[in-house]
């Protein structure tokens, strides 16, 4: 089980709360430094739509589409909407979220190390330049980042204090995560695997009534939407985007702009180079979405099936555009140069902070979650803003090297200094002391 070790920083609640205070200036500042009109502009006003009609009596629905986006983003910007298009209604909320994601950094480290090592990923968090400049925009980011790594502690806190309680209270935040973003459901079946294999102490049944309680949590939170989208549409499930996710990621011009440019423009692409009975089709199935994303996925899935070697090389290529050094979609020199200077060395020392650490089940939970990210991407696409909610672990396991590295130079440090003066004592020459 994780051991915890705590080590007492000097004026820890202070350094904590000058941190969280520099994340939330360091967000609402960039946001504000760029102005409402570029907010507006550079969003995803999907999200900021559908509010509107949620507001306006539509529900979460575009006209017969109602179940293309989850819930929970949207919802969270109807304070927004109420307001009269107030921007800073999202922007400080999202700023305090980005504080919130710090916070938790810190918790993490703590827990899996020593409060240094959680001080230390606190502050690198807390001035990671694409969070502190996506965390405010129009887009459920820094919500999703925020709602993944506070699962991942609460889960690891459970994990120590074997209270029913935090259990359940874990499994209704791995829960919210599906509600926020979709893709990164598989979390969810991460944390109920995790704790039927690591996580728990004892027999099968101690295991077997944690994964339970967390079992019932989920449906707790996901349950409500489950049945709204099954009375709506006649199908579970939390979005009725998957078809054609799957074939945007897999056909003929899935790379034809993508990753350098959106995988919107691809998709675009692939679209107009439609038959015109596909078209046809499309239009007939136009007022159906479910039967919609089944005629994506079942030609998605026939590419597959005819290309296989095209679509692993497609596979490694998504990969390596999840994990890039460089922003992608491609943006603007000074992006892309930040972007890199902070991300490179993070992501090294954090590969090297969980090797170092892999017998901790805590790193076998924050591998499991790199590995189903692998998974979706590999099998639908991703672009370098849809793996950012894990860079907050690397950042983690990063902050544990320099930790070490840190204190390594200390102890070095301090036995010159006895060996000086040991040497100077002994040679008739006095050092004050």
């Amino acid at each position: 089980m994780m051991d915890g070790a705590s080590s007492k920083v000097p004026h820890q609640r202070l350094i904590l709360a000058v941190l969280l205070a520099a994340a939330f200036i360091a967000r609402f500042g960039v946001r504000v430094a760029f102005g409402e009109d570029y907010f507006w502009q550079d969003s995803y006003a999907i999200y900021y739509d559908l509010a509107e009609n949620v507001i306006s009596g539509k529900g979460f629905c575009f006209e017969t589409t109602c179940a293309w986006l989850p819930p929970l983003y949207p919802l969270f910007l109807t304070l927004s909407v109420l307001a009269g298009k107030n921007y800073l209604l999202v922007v400080v909320p999202q700023a305090l979220m980005g504080s919130g994601t710090a916070l938790c950094a810190f918790l993490m480290g703590r827990h899996i190390f020593n409060a240094s090592t959680g001080i230390l990923a606190c502050g690198i968090t807390a001035i990671y330049p694409y969070y502190v400049m996506h965390d405010t925009a129009l887009q459920e980011t820094g919500m999703v980042t925020f709602c993944t790594v506070l699962s991942v502690w609460l889960l690891l806190r459970a994990s120590r204090h074997k209270r029913n309680g935090d259990w359940f209270l874990a499994g209704l935040a791995f829960g919210s995560i599906a509600l926020v973003r979709a893709s990164v459901a598989p979390a969810a079946g991460v944390a109920l695997l995790w704790v039927a294999i690591w996580g728990v102490q004892g027999n099968a049944w101690a295991r077997l009534r944690k994964c339970m309680i967390l079992l019932l949590a989920l449906m707790v939170m996901l349950g409500p939407w489950l049945i709204r989208t099954y009375r709506l549409t006649g199908a579970v499930m939390l979005n009725s985007q998957n078809g054609q996710a799957l074939w945007t990621g897999n056909n003929a011009e899935t790379f034809s702009h993508y990753p350098d440019e959106s995988i919107d423009l691809s998709r675009d692409e692939a679209w107009s180079k439609l038959t015109p009975a596909d078209q046809a089709e499309l239009e007939r199935l136009a007022d159906n979405e479910i039967a919609t994303s089944n005629w994506f996925g079942h030609r998605a899935l026939e590419f597959i099936g005819a290309n296989p070697w095209v679509v692993l090389q497609g596979a490694v290529r998504k990969l390596e555009a999840g994990f890039s050094w460089r922003l992608n979609p491609l943006r603007e020199p000074l992006a892309q140069a930040a972007y890199s200077i902070a991300y490179v060395p993070v992501a090294m020392l954090g590969i090297i902070g969980m090797f170092l650490a892999r017998r901790k089940c805590a790193v076998v939970l924050v591998g499991m979650l790199f590995l189903a990210f692998i998974c979706v991407t590999a099998v639908f696409w991703a672009h370098t803003s849809h793996r950012s909610y894990l860079d907050v672990y690397w950042i983690i396991f990063a902050a544990s090297i320099m930790e070490k590295l840190w204190s390594h130079l200390m102890l070095l440090r301090s036995t010159l200094a006895k060996r000086f003066r040991y040497v100077h004592n002994n040679s008739g020459i006095r050092v004050d002391a």
